[in-house]
């Protein structure tokens, strides 16, 4: 179990699935290089040495992208397909019990601290990570703490920040997403809202941080459940927000009404794959002091195009709250659900083993209204189809749908300002957006008279590969 960030890094140097990079430049160099590992699913980058800042100054970048480092962080079977993990996470997160987190005095954050007119932000290596980027993002692999002001609870969420000055922050949050909730509290009891961006937590605050918890759940408290002990947090000396105590750098301080003080804010390239959100005026963060480890390591996580990942299987709460509502409704044969790679849950899948007609739509339908988040397209297969393979996905789709009977569409679905399709002048009011419904599934009136899959059978497959076992070796001797 890792108790801080370095710690994972580590374990993965030590399984030699990171490479160390010297001389990159901030300007570019650092996004363009992450890119172009990941997009060949490389070892994690680990930048050091980097063009204007000393030595120990380091990021480690995307280090959840590869199904392996995703189970190494979060103790899961480091051989098992994505789908797997994401079962094996399901059964492990379903007797869910809040797990308080636990104050302690100091931690190694609290190494050096810059305050009033010794904060610097810029003293960080900070990437542009894309070309169109309005500017620097030290938020990227973040968690931001804040308060509910009337019902007194904490959220951590991710969400991008980007260097304005050496004292401010821009900042994006989505105006559903529970800290943007927060936030506009404080502003209505016309006070500043209380802030902490957290640089570099460990893998399971960094999770809870982008999963989707429900309302009054403080992220604290599932990560501590899933890590099996409590997260340490310090209390904050100008906030009282409790700060993760083995972060690499936290920036504390408070976000004023955009009435008072707004600067624009992006572009910035987002998960869906575009430069969605644009240019616009935000609300800032007034940075008041920050608190950093002598050699700070901080985690880089730009989005990049799919199928590229935050984390390589998804533990999203949202997905994760689809699966329980079809069985919680009473639909039967669930067998798997999945959002692939293609921008968030855009596009979910749903396999199921089918009982009944109108089954598959019924199933599809429900589903759809248990999305709370932008998807474009809900899809629903047999339970011989994996829902985390987007090849399999797509062959169900080209041969078990007829489009005038299988495609269905929903209008009026909750959507996100960071919806590409999402006119420009429609991104300051109601994002919503239409869905399709799809049913790739064998026609359940003739299911019997479909053809049979061309697949050798499963205990034929395990037969043949026993006897023929050195055909199916990889160079270093291992079964392939």
């Amino acid at each position: 179990m890792w108790r801080d960030f370095r710690k994972f890094v580590a374990e993965i140097e030590r399984r030699g699935d990171a490479m160390v990079v010297e001389g990159a430049d901030c300007d570019l160099e650092i996004g363009t290089l992450t890119e172009l590992m990941c997009e060949r699913r490389g070892p994690m980058l680990l930048f050091d040495r980097i063009n204007g800042h000393p030595p120990g100054y380091r990021i480690a970048a995307k280090p959840y992208s590869t199904p392996a480092r995703t189970a190494i962080a979060l103790d899961l079977p480091v051989e098992a397909s994505p789908f797997e993990m994401f079962k094996v996470w399901r059964e492990r997160m379903q007797d869910f019990r809040p797990v308080p987190p636990r104050e302690v005095s100091t931690g190694g954050v609290m190494e050096n601290v810059m305050e009033g007119a010794d904060v610097d932000l810029t003293r960080f290596p900070t990437p542009k990570w894309h070309e169109r980027d309005g500017g620097p993002y030290i938020g990227t692999g973040c968690a931001v703490i804040t308060s509910d002001p009337e019902e007194h609870w904490v959220n951590v969420g991710t969400y991008r920040s980007m260097i304005h000055d050496p004292k401010t922050l821009g900042m994006h949050i989505t105006p559903f997403h529970h800290g943007a909730l927060h936030v506009r509290k404080w502003w209505s009891q016309g006070k500043p809202a209380p802030m902490v961006v957290a640089i570099a937590t460990e893998p399971y605050v960094f999770l809870a941080s982008t999963n989707g918890v429900p309302w009054g759940t403080n992220e604290y408290q599932y990560a501590g459940f899933a890590k099996g002990e409590p997260i340490d947090v310090i209390c904050g000396p100008r906030t009282g927000l409790p700060m993760p105590a083995t972060a690499e750098v936290l920036i504390e301080g408070e976000m004023p009404p955009p009435s008072e003080v707004a600067r624009l804010e992006g572009p910035f390239g987002e998960y869906t794959g575009y430069y969605a959100g644009g240019e616009q005026m935000a609300p800032v963060m007034r940075v008041h002091a920050i608190y950093h480890r002598s050699d700070p390591l901080l985690h880089g996580e730009p989005p990049l195009k799919p199928p590229i990942d935050t984390l390589a299987c998804p533990p999203a709460g949202a997905i994760h709250a689809v699966w329980d509502g079809l069985e919680k409704s009473g639909i039967p044969g669930i067998r798997g659900v999945y959002a692939l790679n293609t921008g968030g849950g855009l596009t979910t899948v749903v396999a199921i083993r089918q009982q009944y007609a109108g089954h598959a739509r019924q199933a599809a339908r429900v589903a759809s209204g248990l999305m709370h988040s932008m998807c474009r397209m809900m899809i629903v297969v047999d339970d011989d189809i994996d829902p985390s393979d987007p090849e399999d996905v797509l062959w169900a789709i080209a041969t078990r749908t007829d489009p005038e009977t299988a495609f269905e569409i929903q209008r009026d679905c909750p959507s996100s300002p960071l919806d590409p399709m999402i006119r420009p002048e429609r991104k300051k009011g109601a994002t919503v957006s239409s869905r399709a419904l799809i049913v790739a599934c064998r026609p359940w009136e003739w299911r019997d008279e479909f053809p049979p899959v061309n697949r050798s059978s499963d205990e034929q497959r395990r037969r043949v590969r026993e006897k023929w076992a050195p055909l199916f070796q990889d160079p270093v001797g291992r079964s392939g």
